[in-house]
């Protein structure tokens, strides 16, 4: 009976936004029991019980990440603040569990605890994991979805789910564990209008080809990670997308290349400010407008200009190596906050020439563009000082202490959108627990 955990592994790191789960063929009993200074699971098979519950059909995976962040140049309310995440990850492979082929339920249960980094004039997040599943601390079942194969090459996705996941992933810039920690070099800022973090909705995936894939959806324009969603459905609020996604692989050099077009029938009474940008918290008030509908245009592509090929990767895993990653967004000005985003940088899996071929390490630029109208709005409200501009350079190296202990260092320049505020620096450790 089809599995699709078995099948396509790298489906699973998608959903989990990571590359590493039990039952991944990679990933053995052996392998996850072996010692402690090996094992990539903390708590290994869990004395079997892992081992037993994938027999049936049931994956489970959960991690905490651990960030110490603070100012150290430049004014905030906050030197520095502890935050801290807990996810918890749920799996039913219907055909491992013998009940219908190609079908996997996936259900994601998170909280957070801890002050982020606050009134430092920035709009986007300092620390993208400490604002999920939201502010102050909470706790949730943000997923809870379906992914059902129709035929070999057609695939339905339904229910609660982080959509961006899906369609706004590079290999670089793209997992808050062991990568980038600012909002702005996780997420394309532009989609804040159009998707929630998670939201209802339902998806098709087409893949006429090993590396083509196309996609179309549906997907709820409101509510948020800690509500069923179920009380805001609405026709009115609603986002249209089509998706094309292009993974090749230049002889040995993996590439990712995506691009969406969205469209919502929700009207945009607040210059469709996302709740997770911190606009209200810099100009004390939240600018209205009443135009309807809204669309946008996103590119996001990554790509692998070296591999070392002596280091053996399981399949679907990211090879050892390193490339550039780019993110560009575009929406009308008349209607959103941000109308432009830009983010560009170069990363890199391992160093294996010194032994280090589980390290992360990367360095990127990002930019959100604020846009005339609601600078312009914003001042008849009596709220001065918006630069057109947020710029932040983040550079971080993830030291793998073990395959699943490993601790960051992290370095950030921000220009804040608030020009009555100093640019900052601020510095930040991170350590992430796979257990």
């Amino acid at each position: 009976m089809l599995a699709l955990s078995k099948l396509a592994p790298e489906l699973v790191y998608q959903e989990m936004r990571y590359r590493k789960f039990y039952g991944d063929p990679v990933i053995t009993r052996d392998v996850a029991d072996s010692g402690w200074l090996s094992r990539p699971l903390l708590l290994g098979s869990l004395w079997g019980a892992r081992e037993t519950a994938l027999e049936n059909g049931v994956l489970f995976g959960a991690g905490i990440t651990q960030v110490l962040q603070g100012v150290v140049a430049g004014d905030s309310d906050d030197d520095a603040n502890y935050v801290g995440s807990a996810d918890v990850w749920l799996g039913l492979d219907s055909g491992r569990a013998g009940l219908w082929p190609g079908g996997l339920i996936f259900a994601h249960i998170e909280g957070n605890w801890g002050d982020p980094v606050s009134g430092s004039g920035a709009l986007l997040p300092v620390n993208a994991d400490s604002i999920d599943p939201g502010l102050p601390s909470k706790f949730a079942l943000s997923e809870l979805y379906l992914t059902q194969a129709l035929s070999e090459q057609v695939m339905m996705i339904i229910g609660k789910a982080d959509w961006a996941a899906f369609v706004d992933t590079t290999f670089f810039a793209n997992n808050e564990r062991t990568q980038f920690l600012n909002e702005g070099l996780m997420n394309n800022a532009a989609l804040g209008a159009f998707v929630p973090y998670t939201a209802l909705g339902a998806m098709f995936l087409a893949t006429p080809t090993k590396e083509l894939a196309i996609g179309g959806g549906v997907i709820q324009n409101a509510g948020n990670a800690t509500k069923s969603g179920f009380d805001e459905l609405d026709v009115d609020k609603l986002t249209f997308a089509g998706a094309l996604m292009y993974n090749p692989i230049f002889g040995k050099l993996p590439g990712s290349y995506q691009m969406l077009l969205g469209y919502t029938s929700k009207d945009s009474p607040d210059f469709a400010v996302d709740g997770r940008y911190f606009i209200e918290e810099i100009i004390g008030v939240r600018p209205t407008n009443d135009k309807e509908g809204n669309y946008a245009l996103t590119v996001t592509a990554s790509q692998y200009v070296w591999v070392d090929e002596s280091v053996s990767v399981g399949r679907g895993r990211l090879p050892v190596g390193f490339g550039p990653f780019l993110r560009l967004g575009f929406t009308p000005d008349d209607r959103n906050l941000i109308d432009q985003f830009y983010s560009v940088g170069v990363g890199g899996t391992g160093i294996p020439s010194v032994g280090r071929a589980d390290d992360h390490w990367g360095v990127g630029w990002a930019g959100a563009h604020i846009s005339s109208d609601f600078r312009g709005l914003a001042g008849d409200l009596g709220a001065t000082g918006l630069d057109d501009f947020e710029h932040v350079v983040e550079a971080f190296y993830n030291f793998a202490l073990t395959p699943a202990v490993s601790i960051s260092l992290d370095i950030q320049y921000v220009n804040p959108t608030n020009s009555d505020r100093d640019d900052l620096v601020l510095m930040g450790t991170r350590l992430q627990l796979d257990l």
